[in-house]
């Protein structure tokens, strides 16, 4: 939680205007926004009509990493905290809007390069301003024979979404593992390169991810110790063939024999990626639940048919995916109830013959569902994401949708119900929705959300990831050993970032934390 005593209060008037001049003369004009449509995009996009704090006071823009040491140091001199963002489109979080107010936004998309791609060791090396599709629309001009990991709306940045855990589906879809090689700017301009990285002239920099000594990679992962500028990415050989589709269950209880079920598949190796279980209400609550257009009957027009569905994915040679494929058939068909759907696409397809269902486990990054959700709710569609980690039982699932369907009633709200599934755990995909443009409906979300967070953490559990309005009292809920977790985090954060200049609260790690102060 925020120290007391010291608060990064909003820069005044005249320190603004003095920053504005002084990154202009750094970055150009063309590198600092402070008004209009652009500057409009890195707020939190459903904040609603009156949004109270969390607000940027600019964007400084850099295009390079020497013009990224330049911002760091730059702001040290003048005091102004900055807030750090890649393209700043986990809408669901808050976006690229900064938990201090008044922050100003040190946005990446200008260095948008995709430095290399090797497909003999298969990684590409890539920029924090390269988006899904950008390196999807790369490989797909060079002809590499390679297949990219795609979260289910392409537009974002690759390298922001590894670094706050971010999820895909197909073999490389736990985003933050396919990264290996970083390098990073220290809040006081310091450049380093993690890893391999840390010799010069190594070729192994992307390829091993071990160094000599502490692994620091996961250091920059939803943190606030640095500005990552450059990342390695693992990427998986562009297979024969693969096999998608879905396994449809219609039972209420139907859920703890199928995630039974799923986790075996996973562990023996059968299913590969990250398989993703879908919940869609039964009729006759969708006929009572929701108002206006947030319905769960319009919900459910766009959520797959039966009470559970699995997306999955099998990958490979024509030979070893037959012979995956008949070991998971054998599985679903002792499934009482259960239905498998299957189609097979060459490994080279491109978007203009996949159906759109598929376009994900295909790698093809695309804005699908959000095309189809604004269809059914408006362009006014809002949304948090609560996003619990849970053990891999079906009980744990029961008992996230459980509390997702009260929270919501008693809140007059809806969300689907989706899980990631890991081998040994799986983490709750919930899209709480609203409509942003209304002021209350925006702010019952948040209470809403809240509530869940503090339920989950009487189970000992708690969300991979949070908008950034809750990162406090998130973050609260680590408190073993007096916050020992937390404090730890602070000693690495006064001894990288005392003044706590590069982006102060980000997951509630504070400069001088003290746990009487934790929240």
């Amino acid at each position: 939680m925020q120290p007391q005593g010291r608060p990064w209060a909003r820069p005044s008037a005249d320190v603004l205007e003095n920053a504005r001049e002084r990154f202009s003369r750094l970055l150009g004009i063309e590198g600092v926004q402070a008004e209009g449509p652009l500057f409009a995009e890195f707020h939190d996009p459903f904040e609603g009509p009156d949004p109270v704090g969390h607000q940027p006071s600019l964007v400084v823009q850099p295009a390079s990493v020497e013009e990224v040491q330049a911002v760091l140091r730059l702001a040290t001199e003048l005091g102004v905290h900055l807030w750090t963002s890649s393209m700043g489109r986990n809408f669901g979080y808050g976006g690229s809007a900064p938990v201090v107010d008044g922050g100003v936004v040190l946005n990446l998309r200008r260095m948008n390069r995709v430095l290399e791609i090797d497909v003999a060791q298969g990684y590409a090396l890539i920029e924090p301003g390269v988006s899904f599709a950008q390196l999807y629309a790369t490989l797909r001009e060079q002809n590499a024979p390679l297949m990219m990991s795609v979260p289910d709306l392409g537009w974002g940045s690759i390298i922001g979404n590894a670094l706050e855990h971010g999820y895909g589906y197909n073999v490389m879809g736990d985003h933050a593992s396919a990264i290996c090689g970083m390098e990073a700017v220290l809040a006081d301009g310091t450049l380093l390169r993690t890893g391999q990285g840390g010799l010069p002239g190594s070729p192994l920099w992307a390829c091993h991810r071990r160094g000599y000594g502490p692994s620091l990679d996961s250091l920059f992962m939803q943190s606030n110790f640095g500005v990552v500028t450059k990342a390695g990415l693992w990427l998986m050989p562009r297979p024969e063939i693969f096999v998608t589709g879905t396994i449809t269950c219609r039972g209420e209880d139907d859920i703890v024999p199928l995630v039974d079920t799923i986790r075996g598949l996973l562990r023996e190796g059968v299913l590969q990626g990250v398989p993703m279980i879908v919940g869609t209400p039964d009729e006759a609550e969708a006929d009572e639940a929701g108002l206006g257009r947030f319905t769960l009957a319009n919900l459910k027009q766009v959520l797959r048919p039966g009470r559970w569905s699995v997306r999955l994915g099998l990958y490979g040679d024509a030979r070893m995916v037959a012979a995956r494929r008949a070991i998971l058939e054998s599985a679903v068909a002792a499934l009482s109830g259960a239905e498998l759907e299957l189609r097979t696409y060459p490994g080279d397809v491109g978007p203009e013959t996949v159906e759109p269902r598929d376009l994900i486990p295909a790698g093809i990054p695309n804005q699908v569902l959000l095309e189809r959700l604004k269809g059914v709710f408006g362009e006014t569609l809002g949304h948090m994401d609560f996003s619990p980690v849970v053990p891999l039982t079906g009980e744990a699932a029961q008992r996230v949708d459980r509390l997702v369907r009260e929270t919501m009633a008693r809140y007059g709200l809806i969300a689907p119900v989706g899980f990631l599934l890991n081998q040994r755990s799986m983490v709750s995909a919930c899209m709480v929705m609203f409509d942003a443009s209304d002021a209350a409906r925006v702010q019952l979300a948040r209470e809403a959300v809240r509530e869940m967070y503090d339920r989950i953490a009487e189970w000992g559990c708690a969300p991979y990831r949070s908008h950034i309005c809750l990162a406090d009292h998130v973050a609260g809920k680590f408190s073993f050993n007096g916050h020992a977790l937390g404090q730890t985090y602070s000693r690495i954060k006064d001894a990288l970032d005392p003044a706590g200049i590069l982006s102060p609260g980000n997951h509630g790690i504070w400069p001088g934390f003290r746990a009487s102060e934790a929240g």
